[in-house]
């Protein structure tokens, strides 16, 4: 196989022999395009002619171009006709965008040489019969364009000119345009709308966020669909999964966590299942447009669920119980970027488009704080854990923890007993990533954070030195919540974040919108109700500042400093429920 369905071999010498479509040979009165490529190379000879194919089906809807009526002394068009021009000058346009796209983001490219209407102060001001002018000249440069390329058959030439030779008008009469007529204009004041808001969206890196008209949609759809067709390479197949691996490497350098990666893999798995190909190569336009329709009918936990099925009958119906649309949209980004890596290593050509839109519809979930109410729920006397079972303290310890400090739940659940300092005589947790099993969000997240002295009070001091004597399997603990085990996929927080869910539905918080990470918003207005400045809200609780300098000098305030605002926080309606839990688990 030459590697080629075009590519045929003679002689030592390599040839492009192309078929000509049975409905255009009376316009060229030949079946096929022959011609040598003039080398004996294999490899010189797949590389040139993939550049002669794309010439090859250009000529081929030039010759479906010209396939016109002429009815009448008149030139008749077709909505097909119409078409046909609105991909030419599509395609000259995408052609444009994607070689000068730096040069129109900073503005440096003068654009109006694309555009069809407003050419001139004059035409942009034009009325109907000068905006017909000028559909006139763009139908005389379209069939110029055909009779210039070189490699247009005499024949074809022939046929154009026969339009001049008898004199027959592009547009009749201006005064009262045919239909058809109207139609083309209307199509080219579409294709320029697109070009003045493609030439925006480029300035403003925005992308396609804007509306296209559905003559131009169609028209471009068509111009992928052949992009794509041209961008598979039949004897080179690379399995999804060996490109994985250097993805998966790059995503490593670039510190994503192991688990996220282990997540992408699991979700270009389904993708991959859907599309029903192997090979990155094979990939086309049609399939990102099948995974982009699909994707919402994966049900959930499809393996495990309907083990033995293939995930394609799974999804030929709408699925009650499909995947969220979160998980939609965290498949589709996957997809996308990854399909980008495979276009950046040049396992795919520059030109595919994959086209793989992610849905903009957002769940109507947000975390929101818990309310005074549902705080006195919480830590209620007679319903909280008890700090005496050593196996299950971190349950009482960890809400305590977030409610005096804000800290996220795995920023507790990963401390380590040497993490517990004193500067000062200031008590603190040190978070940080310094170990393998330790994980934090982003740079701002590495901090100190003073412990409140509400929770000095309560013993957390006495605690941390009680599990330093506890030995399990002759071995000493050196975890504050050694209870907890890890995972790569939820790190610490899975039996705390399990348990706190069960435990609010059994105190009557049963909404979606309420989950551990409340106590994180719900600490937020009280520091700020409590007269503490942004600047010292986002250093303790590790948000990322507004301002350049309070993000790269504030790591330089002092721990006393930083105690001192966090001593601000107060909840004076809890102060009853927490002394009586103090006094139950016999701490005080």
């Amino acid at each position: 196989m030459n590697g080629h369905n075009r590519l045929v071999r003679r002689n030592h010498t390599y040839y492009l022999r192309a078929r000509i479509p049975t409905a255009l040979v009376y316009l060229i009165h030949k079946s096929q395009f022959w011609y040598s490529l003039k080398t004996n190379n294999y490899y010189e000879a797949l590389e040139k002619v993939r550049k002669e194919s794309y010439k090859v089906d250009m000529k081929i809807n030039l010759l479906r171009a010209l396939d016109m009526k002429i009815k009448n002394k008149q030139l008749l068009l077709e909505d097909e006709d119409i078409d046909k021009m609105v991909i030419h000058k599509l395609r000259e346009i995408e052609d444009v965008f994607e070689n000068h796209y730096w040069e129109i983001n900073e503005k440096h490219f003068d654009a109006d040489n694309l555009l069809i209407f407003n050419k001139s102060q004059e035409v942009k001001q034009a009325k109907s019969e000068q905006e017909l002018e000028c559909v006139e000249l763009f139908i005389k440069e379209y069939f110029n364009d055909l009779k210039e390329d070189k490699r247009t058959h005499r024949s074809v030439i022939k046929q154009i000119g026969r339009i001049d030779k008898e004199e027959i008008p592009i547009i009749a009469d201006k005064s009262q345009p045919r239909e058809d007529i109207i139609k083309t204009k209307n199509a080219l004041k579409s294709v320029e709308k697109y070009i003045l808001n493609k030439i925006v969206a480029i300035r403003e890196d925005s992308g396609d966020n804007f509306n296209i008209n559905g003559r131009v949609k169609r028209c471009l759809d068509v111009i992928n669909a052949e992009k794509n067709e041209k961008a598979r390479r039949p004897t080179v197949s690379t399995p999804w999964g060996k490109v994985f691996d250097e993805f998966a490497l790059e995503k490593l350098n670039n510190r994503t966590g192991e688990n996220t990666i282990k997540q992408n893999r699991q979700c270009l798995e389904t993708i991959f299942e859907i599309i029903g190909k192997k090979y990155v190569e094979s990939i086309t336009y049609k399939d990102c447009q099948k995974v982009t329709r699909s994707v919402y009918n994966i049900p959930k936990k499809w393996k495990e669920r309907y083990k033995g099925r293939k995930l394609s009958d799974l999804l030929s119906k709408k699925n009650d119980d499909a995947i969220s649309l979160t998980s939609v949209k965290k498949y589709l980004r996957i997809f996308k970027e990854f399909m980008m890596f495979c276009k950046d290593n040049r396992y795919i050509p520059d030109s595919f488009q994959g086209d793989i839109k992610i849905t903009k519809r957002k769940e109507v979930i947000s975390i929101e704080p818990f309310s005074k109410d549902e705080l006195k729920k919480i830590f209620d006397p007679m319903t909280y854990p008890r700090v005496m079972d050593i196996k299950y303290s971190y349950r009482y310890w960890i809400p305590l923890i977030a409610l005096y400090s804000g800290m996220r739940l795995n920023e507790i659940c990963q401390l380590y007993l040497d993490d517990i300092k004193v500067s000062k005589g200031v008590w603190y947790f040190d978070i940080s990533d310094e170990r393998k099993d330790q994980h934090i969000k982003n740079s701002q997240s590495k901090r100190l954070v003073p412990i409140h002295s509400k929770l000095l009070e309560l013993g957390i001091i006495e605690y941390a030195n009680k599990v330093r004597e506890v030995k399990v399997n002759n071995k000493h603990q050196d975890r504050l919540f050694y209870q907890l085990n890890y995972s790569v996929k939820n790190h610490y927080i899975q039996a705390i974040s399990q348990w706190f869910g069960r435990y609010l539905k059994k105190i009557g918080i049963d909404s979606r919108s309420k989950v551990f990470h409340s106590f994180r918003h719900t600490v937020k207005p009280y520091l700020r109700d409590a007269g503490i400045s942004k600047e010292y809200q986002n250093l303790l609780c590790g948000w990322i500042g507004d301002d350049e300098g309070e993000r790269t000098y504030g790591g330089n305030v002092s721990i006393k400093k930083l105690y001192s605002e966090l001593s601000k926080l107060k909840y004076p309606f809890l102060n009853k429920n927490i002394d009586k839990i103090a006094a139950k688990n016999k701490i005080k």
